[in-house]
């Protein structure tokens, strides 16, 4: 996790004398309606005019609705195409308990039901820590017996879910003598761990209940139906330049881990997608970024699970 401010032949001859006609009319292309925006403390909407899903999005981890608007094209060119899209200001969680989750849950029904959004066809997804919160609500929203919105998938970006591996990496990152900037990101990782879910060497347990998902068979198990898909950018040259940091220590490397556990598990639709020379965070070239998403493509995905 990076907290850091982490797309025949008499047919022929018909057509060809349509565009011939088209030629002689006006070339003025068709006014598109602008979307309804909605901008509240929680969150901001974007309603287009005539709605056929719903993009639910989750920032990163000191980020806001409005740092994922400006980080990344996903939600003009998918309120573009017809998808109403939901940023949501919560943040700054890895993990969530079970009143957090039904909180937020409740604060996307209200949304849902104040502007008579079409909630029949929904997407959540989010970008580093906000991957985190996506996948824990996705598995909140499969429990319910009467949710707020129907789920059709869920993606992540770059994101720490395996909490046991981000645990132990945080560990390494304080034994190195390298980039002693991001030792304090390290302890912090440690100290929240350790005061909610203990150790994973002395309480696995936990992790398993509280984790987004981790490398094994029962914490998949609740995902292995609904399609996912994992973004991630592993430029291992550059985080190895930039933070001393291994394949075995990025998000890519538990990203995969868990996709292959899906699969095993039986999800076939479960998507590892990786990308190169994408990322860029704030105008500095970052692999742990929401621009790695090519999201011309992510509508596309969108508009599959919405048919």
């Amino acid at each position: 996790m990076n907290p850091a401010p982490s797309i025949k032949s008499c047919i022929g001859a018909l057509f060809a004398g349509s565009l011939l006609l088209g030629a002689c009319q006006s070339t003025t292309p068709p006014q598109v309606q602008a979307p309804r925006e909605i901008h509240t403390p929680t969150y901001d909407l974007l309603l287009p005019a005539e709605q056929k899903a719903l993009l639910i999005l989750f920032p990163c981890f000191p980020c806001d609705a409005a740092d994922t608007r400006a980080e990344s094209r996903i939600a003009d060119t998918t309120v573009a195409h017809g998808i109403a899209v939901l940023m949501m200001n919560f943040n700054r969680h890895i993990l969530m308990s079970e009143a957090e989750q039904q909180e937020v849950i409740g604060t996307i029904a209200g949304a849902v039901k104040e502007h008579g959004v079409d909630a029949s066809n929904t997407v959540i997804g989010g970008f580093s820590s906000g991957g985190n919160v996506s996948v824990l609500l996705a598995k909140a929203l499969l429990r319910s017996a009467d949710p707020p919105v129907q789920l059709k998938g869920v993606f992540a970006v770059d994101s720490p879910l395996d909490l046991v591996l981000l645990y132990q990496c945080a560990q390494r990152d304080l034994t190195k003598t390298s980039f002693p900037e991001y030792k304090g990101e390290a302890r912090y990782v440690l100290a929240l761990l350790d005061s909610t879910l203990g150790s994973p060497e002395d309480s696995l347990a936990n992790y398993e209940r509280a984790a987004p998902l981790l490398n094994s068979s029962a914490s998949v198990a609740p995902l292995k139906d609904l399609p996912i898909r994992f973004y991630t950018e592993p430029d291992t040259a550059w985080w190895r330049a930039n933070r001393d940091d291994s394949y075995e220590e990025l998000n890519s490397f538990g990203l995969k881990r868990i996709h292959d556990t899906l699969v095993a598990a039986g999800n076939v639709r479960a998507e590892y997608i990786t990308t190169e020379g994408r990322g860029v965070q704030h105008g500095n070239r970052h692999p742990h970024a929401w621009s790695i998403v090519e999201e011309r493509e992510l509508v596309e995905w969108i508009e599959g699970l919405s048919r």
